[in-house]
């Protein structure tokens, strides 16, 4: 919960060198800039920040971070940079440092540089939303529709799986989804525009998502200038 007054809030960009599945992924290019570029180009262009600030393990990722305007105050410890370290630990080290160094915060904001078509009007509507509700709630978490049936869904435990509803939830599972209305999964569900798959076993909605087929609209502004930087200018998107 936050005070009457304004509260304050700090941009936390998470940005760890080892992915595996992806090396490099949070600087690699995109329409002519790193992708972490967009996320703090969104971010500082948002207006809602008092500090973008970037957590990282990789000197080479501060620097680009930097570059773009950020801040990295200090390094990520190696220890809270395994492709297992759960966000809570980075955001913690994060925030203890940085209270150390007399900058403290009522709230944080984790953006991912991986969501580069995010737009800084999506973080200010997402504030907003926050702050009109800010004495029943102590946080906001920005989701998306699920696209299959729970009842489809299987939850792994070691080697084995499980279905993630119990099988008496499941018993007028319904076959198409615009039965979903009298469903006892959830007959207060009133899912608009839903047709019958064809093959009669799976749902979708009409019409169906496409993906983007064109670069973000949110351009990473030119860094300061800096006599003792080594990168060229990017070419902006």
């Amino acid at each position: 919960m936050v005070d009457s007054k304004t509260p304050t809030v700090v941009a936390l960009i998470p940005a760890r060198a080892g992915s595996k599945r992806v090396p490099g992924k949070n600087i690699r290019r995109l329409k002519g800039h790193p992708l972490i570029a967009y996320t703090i180009a969104a971010a500082t262009q948002s207006q809602v920040f008092s500090a973008v600030i970037v957590s990282t393990d990789s000197e080479e990722v501060a620097e680009i971070a930097r570059y773009y305007s950020a801040e990295v105050p200090f390094l990520r410890s190696p220890e809270y940079a395994t492709d297992k370290s759960p966000d809570i630990e980075w955001i913690d080290y994060t925030l203890r440092h940085l209270s150390d160094l007399g900058r403290e915060f009522d709230c944080f904001s984790i953006l991912r540089p991986t969501s580069p078509c995010r737009q800084p009007q999506t973080i200010q509507r997402a504030w907003q939303a926050f702050l009109a509700q800010a004495d029943q709630v102590d946080s906001l978490r920005a989701v998306e529709k699920c696209q299959q049936h729970p009842g489809k869904m299987w939850v792994l435990k070691g080697s084995l799986m499980k279905p993630l509803l119990e099988q008496n939830t499941l018993a007028t599972r319904p076959r198409y989804a615009n039965e979903l209305g009298n469903s006892q999964v959830n007959h207060n569900l009133q899912p608009p525009n839903l047709e019958p798959w064809p093959k009669g076993h799976a749902t979708r909605t009409t019409p169906q998502p496409t993906l983007r087929d064109h670069p973000p609209n949110t351009t990473p502004p030119p860094p300061p200038k800096n006599n003792n930087q080594n990168h060229q200018q990017p070419h902006t998107p």
